[in-house]
């Protein structure tokens, strides 16, 4: 059960029981999420409590969300290697809209999970999820099909905005369907989709380039994509307890409960405009939500800058070829994959270890101790890979230190994408939606100036620029949050 201080149930906007604007969502909720629900036993596969569910159901959507969360990142990066074959039949000049084919699809991140991580909360993660991946599979084939520079643009964009949906509500999926003492973990399989992602997509679009066309860059992940989709219709089942509760009262009237005088239903334009203004809510009045996008938008503009520029490093500083250039974003990946190994297990451990010490109960604040060493190491990483690529070393070291700073980034995304969800619970999925917006526009933005940083700057200077800006600012964020995010939040009236 959602409640706030003084009131039986909140409105999730405004923490006011008096709200003339009703929820529909909160309208749902009459127990408590995490108990056994009176529809059906415990462990039972048609339990309205997605929690009570056999751990193999739990675990296969979990598989297909993080599938469908692959694909989308994958699409983002994998027009990398292509982009100068793309810039010539395009015409993409100057030099700005070239980079923005690739950013632009990020930007689309931004305003997508706004729309469609409220409207999952009161249509469900299913419906959304599986129109939103259609959507993207017409308009990514689309710029298959572009002539010119305002196509593959607008086309880019529409295909991120449908791509955002698995971003959005994933990680509310993981909260729908597993306690506390599984949800590091759980998010920790899910994101592996997301980790491999960026750093495969430039190797299949270099290899896909070189063979084939450009076009085929965005054929082939549509064709694939489709596949999953009609897989997903089967085999995703709906994990939002609210709307469960909901169908089955409809189906059985004698799980209704008894009121004198039942309450109207609220209107569908009420119910939509409530929710999705919620996120918007959520990042102008909510310090905790603020100062984690302010750091995720930062560490996420870094990692598209690598993306749009470390392929053309090692064609134009080593001399190698498209396809061998892009083989060096394994090591992205390897970094990536390591992270994953390491936050998954230690965002758990952690939180019991620290409930043990203190004699406490969980907090929030607990997950984000694995994100302290990581903000460090993420600096360190930054000028190991600017230095040795400003002196021309060996490939070995600039791939070291670009996989130290992937494994850094994986850990404070997945530390703080726990503990967004700890704190937001039932409107998670708005919360990331509004953690997502700065960060989407960081990654879109970041890459527009990273060629004339590195022009002007060289990759020692340029990068060791953004290494002093982590240290000094995103390395204490995380300190910050745990020292004093539990004083922060009792002060909330929306949690």
């Amino acid at each position: 059960m959602i409640t706030v201080e003084g009131s039986g149930k909140s409105d999730g906007v405004s923490g006011s029981k008096n709200d003339e604007t009703p929820v529909l969502v909160v309208e749902l909720v009459v127990e408590d999420m995490t108990a056994p629900t009176e529809t059906h036993s415990a462990n039972s596969p048609n339990s309205t409590n997605p929690h009570d569910w056999p751990r193999a159901k739990k675990w296969r959507a979990v598989t297909i969300a993080s599938l469908y969360t692959f694909i989308s990142p994958i699409s983002s990066s994998m027009v990398a290697p292509a982009l100068p074959s793309m810039a010539i039949d395009l015409q993409l000049e100057p030099t700005i809209l070239e980079e923005m084919t690739l950013s632009i699809f990020v930007l689309a991140y931004a305003f997508g999970p706004l729309i469609l991580a409220p409207l999952s909360e009161v249509y469900g993660r299913y419906k959304i999820l599986q129109c939103s991946l259609w959507f993207f599979i017409i308009f990514n084939a689309a710029c298959g099909f572009a002539t010119n520079a305002t196509q593959i643009l607008i086309f880019r964009f529409l295909a991120g905005f449908g791509g955002s949906a698995p971003i959005a509500v994933s990680g509310a999926i993981i909260a729908d369907l597993f306690g506390l003492s599984e949800t590091g973990s759980a998010m920790a399989y899910y994101a592996l989709g997301v980790i491999l992602a960026p750093a495969l997509g430039p190797i299949v679009g270099g290899v896909l380039t070189q063979n084939t066309t450009w076009h085929w860059v965005f054929f082939a992940v549509s064709i694939i994509t489709t596949i999953l989709a009609i897989a997903g219709t089967f085999l995703l089942p709906e994990t939002f307890g609210p709307l469960l509760e909901s169908r089955a009262r409809k189906i059985s009237p004698s799980l209704k409960e008894p009121s004198s005088q039942p309450n109207p239903e609220p209107k569908v334009s009420q119910v939509l405009s409530t929710a999705i203004i919620r996120p918007f809510i959520l990042l102008g009045t909510q310090p905790i939500a603020q100062i984690i996008a302010l750091l995720m938008a930062f560490v996420y503009g870094i990692m598209y800058i690598v993306l749009t520029t470390y392929s053309s490093l090692f064609v134009l500083k080593y001399d190698e070829t498209t396809q061998t250039s892009s083989f060096h974003y394994l090591a992205l990946g390897l970094g990536f994959l390591v992270g994953n190994r390491l936050s998954g297990g230690l965002i758990d451990y952690t939180s019991m270890f620290l409930q043990k010490r203190y004699n406490t109960e969980h907090k929030p604040e607990y997950r984000l101790l694995v994100c302290i060493p990581a903000a460090a190491a993420l600096p360190i990483g930054l000028f190991i890979y600017g230095w040795a690529a400003e002196y021309g070393l060996h490939w070995a070291i600039v791939d070291l230190g670009i996989a130290i700073f992937a494994c850094s980034v994986n850990i404070t995304f997945q530390s703080l994408t726990v503990y967004t969800v700890d704190v937001y619970t039932m409107y998670s999925a708005s919360a990331l939606a509004a953690v997502g917006f700065l960060r989407s526009l960081a990654g879109f933005g970041f890459p527009l100036f990273s060629s004339d940083m590195y022009v002007q700057f060289g990759y020692g200077w340029g990068n060791s620029i953004l290494a002093f800006v982590g240290l000094f600012i995103g390395f204490p964020a995380p300190i910050l949050l745990y020292i004093y995010g539990e004083r922060v939040r009792a002060k909330s009236n929306f949690l």
